[in-house]
């Protein structure tokens, strides 16, 4: 009998750890929901940027979109049924379908208005079958503007169909169809190319060729989108809203029209710099070199402050800076941050001293993803001038010293948001940096070395 009641203890132990457990939220839809593959950057799905708004602890994504999939292909390849034998009591299944369902001219996925009415009512009540809790999502708009600038549909009558089912079987519905129609209004017909996967011949090296893509979207884009769900999730009033993160790192956005606008700022003065008013932190000294003015920094004391971030709203991006690092510094020198306000998303350009020698370390941290690139074994003299990038393309960062590519990773970001800029010094006034700053370039655009600006 004690053995018996130690068994039956166990299992209650077993049952209320698994209880409580994260709430998985299974993903089922299309190429605007999926994942990447890296060959395929910086298109990215907005489900990729669907976990930074939820604390990790408490949810999960579990992401079974694919590229090209409609209702009627998702059911033939089992990548249903996948999810369904996978379901628990209390999980989430998210369903966004009809891109490819209304493709009438690709018979390899066309799926006819009635046998998609049929298949997303299966897929609801499966997931009822489990105990689970089945989320209708409308199809996002694809980018359409006529010649005069006005919006329109093409999606005919598949996002009504979704709206009907969801309606008719009690459904929670969020409509990413209306939400981001209004989005896309928003921005308006040029603006709006910011949010999908457009890019210039040479721009990304993944498209020599550059492409324009109206379907899929940019980080920035996905980050948007994911954000409309999000939002979605508060209305309905699901019981996910309250594992949201208070300070969602991808708000939905609004055009940002400086963020296409290269900026420059000289160090020439200490009052303004590129045009923006500064808070002098000990005594920098404007300097006079060959090359022009600089400002330097005595590696102990000396910083500035400008209440701007750069590369707010911008999902690619390039950071140039010339510099002079000095000898005698400190062996950590954090000499470039920017830092989003509301939330901890950072970059920073950072200077190691070794001896005589420095190399290069930078750092980019958005939500729960950072990379660090640690040129350790790229070393340089100081004493002398320097060009140095950061360049972000979507879904790698590299960094530059005098043109040469050092290190490269594998990153995906959501665009910050407004923040501050802190030179010469760390935000929280560590890691002083001892040299003159000549000027930075910020470029919402992924360079090539080509287009690096001179160190005059």
């Amino acid at each position: 009998m004690r053995y018996l009641s130690s068994i039956l203890l166990l299992l209650f132990l077993a049952g209320t750890a698994l209880a409580q457990g994260p709430i998985t939220v299974y993903l089922a839809g299309d190429s605007t929901m999926a994942r990447k593959l890296p060959e395929k950057r910086p298109e990215t799905g907005w489900g990729e940027s669907l976990p930074e708004f939820f604390n990790a602890d408490k949810v999960r994504i579990e992401n079974h979109a694919q590229n090209g999939r409609s209702t009627r292909t998702f059911i033939e390849e089992k990548r249903w049924q996948a999810i369904v034998d996978k379901l628990k009591a209390g999980d989430y299944v998210f369903i966004q379908f009809g891109h490819n369902d209304a493709s009438k001219d690709k018979v390899d996925r066309y799926t006819p208005p009635e046998d998609y009415r049929r298949n997303l009512i299966a897929f609801v009540e499966d997931v009822r079958r489990k105990k689970a809790i089945p989320v209708l999502l409308t199809p996002v708009m694809r980018r359409r503007f006529d010649r005069e600038g006005n919006f329109f549909d093409s999606h005919g009558e598949y996002p009504d169909i979704v709206r009907s089912v969801a309606a008719a079987n009690r459904v929670m519905l969020i409509d990413m169809h209306r939400k981001s129609e209004r989005v896309l209004r928003q921005y308006g017909a040029e603006e709006s190319r910011k949010l999908f996967l457009q890019l210039k011949p040479n721009e990304n090296l993944n498209y020599p060729q550059g492409i324009e893509d109206n379907t899929h979207f940019s980080p920035l884009g996905a980050s948007i989108m994911a954000a409309l769900a999000v939002e979605g999730v508060r209305e309905q009033k699901l019981a996910l809203a309250k594992y949201l993160k208070r300070t969602n790192p991808g708000r939905i956005a609004k055009p940002d029209k400086t963020s296409s606008v290269q900026a420059t700022w000289k160090f020439d003065n200490l009052r303004l710099i590129g045009g923006n008013p500064t808070s002098v932190i000990g005594d920098p000294q404007v300097i006079k070199t060959p090359a022009g003015k600089s400002v330097w920094f005595d590696g102990a004391d000396d910083g500035i402050v400008i209440n701007k971030n750069p590369i707010a709203g911008t999902s690619v991006f390039t950071l140039e800076a010339v510099f002079r690092p000095d000898a005698g510094g400190g062996k950590e020198q954090r000499w470039f941050h920017i830092q989003q306000n509301t939330v901890d998303n950072r970059v920073l350009l950072e200077t190691r001293l070794d001896g005589n020698q420095w190399f290069l370390d930078t750092f980019i941290k958005s939500g729960e993803n950072s990379r660090a690139l640690y040129a350790e074994t790229f070393k340089h003299s100081v004493g002398a001038w320097y060009h140095v990038a950061l360049v972000f393309d979507g879904s790698t960062m590299r960094h530059y010293v005098d043109g040469k590519e050092e290190l490269s990773g594998p990153l995906i970001i959501s665009p910050m948001g407004a923040g501050s800029t802190s030179i010469g010094v760390r935000m929280n006034r560590v890691y002083w940096f001892k040299g003159a700053i000549r000027k930075l370039r910020f470029t919402p655009r992924a360079l090539a070395p080509r287009e690096f600006m001179g160190k005059r």
